[in-house]
């Protein structure tokens, strides 16, 4: 008898259950979990919503449905809301990054594509908890950055938004290239267009292509060489002026911008006469062609830190001879540069040239940087919120205003009086939802 009243439970129990599990089998991605009110009411000690306007005293937001409805003093919290008392702390806006790389793992090591897309989410966790919530990717294999922006645009992983380059575009032994093993290894399917590489204008633009037709949202060109590749010299020219001009002519008719990464003046005013829409690291920019890109609008993208720590730090890092020997050949210029761009008032956007490399640097280092070399706190924030979300095209973020992504970073201290208030993270607010605030100082 209890044998028999077993198996009919038991026939029960499938019947509620067997639906539920077809069930999950839809055309949909599961949506995020409810968070606890679509409403959020955060009161600041000192908010300061635009970096290009005066900040307010206890300043108040409201959010709703992770947009940003109110911004003001002496608001009312709307019934229902989830509050967030950052009273004791500065508010700014969500920090966006324009040039990064993705972590995939120790360097020197190359995991298979998917062991590398699952590293890679621990580096946009480690970006969005440490209150980048956008940032621009220069440049990976396996085009996992579009997989990324994919997977955090679906709601399956966490991280910032994300505007990928896929491949970099660069020529064999160029600064794309970090294949070392001798000739009679070179395997003939690598040096193909589809993962960047070219020899012609006609590779070029196939490449451009091959990158549009996997997701890429920039393209990235490699017109220099650079620091970190280990078969190349800085100061070589690596693209040549009919292929630039190809590469922006294409990537122009998709509506997709260009960036050019250029160590030295002569590559640099091959790209801007090429029409680039920014110029990445810009060391040895002169006066002349200051002048010119602001007469275009073209931004330089500035990399200050990522030099600056090689040549501080390389030995401490375990850095290849080479590197910090190549860091010490740029840096000069790159500081140079920079104190063109900001005298002439040059569009400038903050990159940290960062990997997200959990506990490692972000953007909050470069911002740092150009202040400790010139820039007023002020304009550092300028470059790393408004700045930044302008060259993206992300017309949604860069501020705190009504209408705007409802992101917001909370710091101990002021950042207008002093910037390393952005080495203390107390809160992240994305999307009107709290973070675990990541700090690594």
């Amino acid at each position: 008898m209890k044998r028999g009243i077993s198996f009919l439970a038991l026939l029960a129990l499938l019947a509620f259950a067997v639906p539920a599990l077809f069930a999950q089998d839809t055309d949909q991605m599961p949506g995020a979990a409810a968070s606890k009110s679509s409403t959020t009411f955060v009161r600041c000690g000192k908010l300061i919503a635009d970096a290009d306007q005066p900040a307010i005293d206890s300043g108040e937001i409201i959010i709703v449905d992770g947009k940003v409805t109110a911004v003001g003093r002496d608001l009312s919290a709307p019934a229902g809301a989830q509050q967030q008392d950052l009273s004791k702390y500065s508010c700014i806006p969500g920090l966006i990054d324009a040039h990064i790389h993705i972590w995939t793992g120790p360097r020197g090591q190359y995991p298979s594509l998917p062991l590398a897309a699952i590293r890679a989410t621990k580096a946009m966790a480690y970006a969005v908890d440490s209150g980048v919530v956008a940032a621009r990717s220069l440049g990976s294999g396996g085009f996992v950055d579009v997989a990324l922006m994919n997977a955090i645009e679906e709601g399956t992983i966490p991280g910032p938004h994300l505007v990928p380059a896929a491949h970099a575009i660069s020529i064999p032994g160029g600064h794309g290239d970090f294949y070392d093993f001798p000739p009679d290894l070179t395997p003939e399917n690598y040096y193909t267009p589809e993962n960047g590489f070219i020899n012609s204008p006609a590779d070029a633009e196939a490449a451009v292509h091959w990158q549009l037709k996997y997701g890429a949202r920039v393209i990235k060109v490699l017109a220099s060489g650079g620091v970190l590749s280990p078969l190349d010299s800085p100061f070589s020219d690596q693209v040549s002026p009919e292929e630039l001009q190809v590469i922006v002519e294409q990537a122009h008719m998709a509506h997709v911008k260009v960036a050019a990464h250029d160590e030295n003046l002569p590559t640099i005013w091959a790209a801007l006469r090429a029409g680039v829409d920014s110029i990445e690291h810009g060391a040895f920019l002169d006066q002349d062609a200051a002048n010119y890109m602001k007469q275009h609008g073209t931004y330089i993208t500035e990399t200050l830190y990522i030099a600056n720590n090689l040549i501080e730090n390389g030995a401490r890092l375990h850095m290849p001879d080479y590197v910090t020997r190549k860091a010490n050949q740029i840096w000069q210029g790159e500081l140079q540069g920079f104190k063109i761009a900001l005298s002439t008032g040059l569009k400038i956007a903050a990159g940290s040239d960062q990997s997200y490399e959990p506990g490692k640097g972000t953007v909050r280092d470069e911002i740092m940087t150009e202040v400790r070399f010139g820039a007023t706190p002020q304009q550092a924030l300028h470059f790393g919120t408004k700045a930044s979300a302008d060259l993206l095209g992300l017309d949604n973020l860069g501020a705190i205003a009504v209408g705007k992504e409802g992101d917001v970073v909370a710091v101990e201290g002021d950042p207008l009086q002093d910037i390393h208030a952005l080495e203390r993270v107390r809160a992240v607010i994305v999307k009107g939802q709290p973070m675990p605030p990541a700090n690594r100082y």
